[in-house]
């Protein structure tokens, strides 16, 4: 019996797993491919939070030469934004920390936002004693952002600590791969002082919090995990996010896990792979 013969449905990182940058992971698109033929449901959950779903439709068929519906794509950045959405009342709105392809997310979900793009306001303490935030901010949406500075996350703290706004976080991943050679901090690292100075835990919407998997199986009538698979090259995130909804899941080398880190694992997954081409084959002992 091979590997994927156990699974009807496959949940697939991206970056490091199917593709490192703009590059091909070797074999990954014959693999989803061969799946699909078999029948396989193939959804892929990243917690990139920066691209809206027609983005990382034409990622997949630029990197993969494959076609997958708008359906089979999850991101953190769409999980934050159908949440927010469904808990905002018409005249509310959200303070994003995030990138234009979160606003565009947002956007596409119907969600007001405030806090996009460079802040220059506040430079020292002493700017922040006048500030006024604005009325109905019901929300604080963390996620990686190219202009992130102390204005941005004073502003943050003051809707948070002083104006009850709830702490949302697409994900809290603290690197991620920019090409086969480099990896460079992710939103956990940008975040990170927010949430130390708060005190507070945000909600996480993307992996390992179950909230993405409840979507998931909600959109796709999934109710037996035994037939569900995990596929990732991360144990905070990937590995992290199987074990809490209860589902098997694969560790693949060919990411951010570098085969002698494997001993320092404190989550463990229930197969370790060179890389996905390996899903094809038999199940490791």
């Amino acid at each position: 019996m091979s590997l994927v013969d156990k699974y009807d449905v496959i949940l697939f990182d991206c970056d490091g797993v199917l593709w490192r940058g703009l590059s091909e992971v070797p074999g990954a698109a014959d693999t989803l491919k061969k799946l699909i033929s078999l029948g396989k449901k193939v959804i892929l959950v990243t917690n990139n939070n920066s691209k809206t779903r027609k983005s990382y439709r034409d990622t997949v068929k630029r990197i993969l030469d494959l076609s997958l519906p708008d359906e089979q794509l999850y991101s953190s950045g769409i999980s934050a934004g159908l949440y927010v959405k469904k808990r905002l009342n018409s005249d509310e709105k959200v303070f994003l920390i995030g990138t234009e392809g979160l606003c565009n997310t947002m956007n596409e979900c119907g969600v007001n936002y405030i806090g996009f793009g460079v802040d220059m306001e506040g430079c020292c303490f002493t700017d922040f004693t006048d500030f006024v935030p604005e009325k109905n901010v019901k929300f604080v949406v963390g996620a990686f952002d190219p202009y992130f500075n102390y204005a941005k996350m004073a502003k943050a703290f003051i809707y948070i600590r002083e104006c009850g706004a709830q702490y949302i976080a697409t994900n809290l991943d603290l690197r991620f791969n920019v090409s086969k050679e480099r990896i460079i901090p992710g939103t956990g690292s940008v975040i990170a002082g927010l949430t130390e100075s708060l005190g507070v835990k945000p909600i996480v919407l993307g992996k390992p919090s179950p909230l993405m998997y409840e979507m998931i199986s909600s959109d796709h009538k999934i109710n037996d995990k035994t037939k569900v698979l995990m596929v990732g090259d991360n144990p905070l995130t990937d590995i992290q996010f199987a074990v809490n909804v209860g589902i098997d899941s694969a560790l693949v080398l060919s990411g951010i896990t570098p085969s002698d880190g494997l001993q320092d694992m404190n989550v463990k997954p229930t197969y370790i792979l060179e890389s996905v081409v390996d899903l094809m084959g038999d199940i490791p002992s």
